[in-house]
């Protein structure tokens, strides 16, 4: 009976860590994405997402997820320069 009470214990401490993911979605999972064209008007309240390219070079996908000024969310998808410098 012990054992059974120790494993519980064991296994309760470990849920919490299991399930996080669970609790913390992505932001901007399920969202359709829109995709950047030249003179789009973006509404940029809040950034809640960016894909980090710091490690990457030259011309790299972007997908940012952020709150517009009415308070609804929206996943758009650009190009930028990567930020990781090229030996030449």
């Amino acid at each position: 009976m012990k054992i059974a009470s120790l494993v519980t214990a064991v296994l309760s401490g470990f849920a919490p860590s299991v399930f996080a993911d669970d609790l913390n979605p992505t932001p901007g999972a399920g969202l359709p994405t829109e995709k950047y064209h030249y003179g789009m008007k973006v509404d940029v309240a809040k950034v809640l997402h960016r894909t980090d390219n710091s490690g990457k070079t030259g011309v790299v996908p972007v997908i940012v997820v952020y709150e517009d000024s009415l308070g609804e969310v929206h996943k758009l998808k650009y190009q930028e320069w990567g930020g990781r410098a090229q030996n030449s």
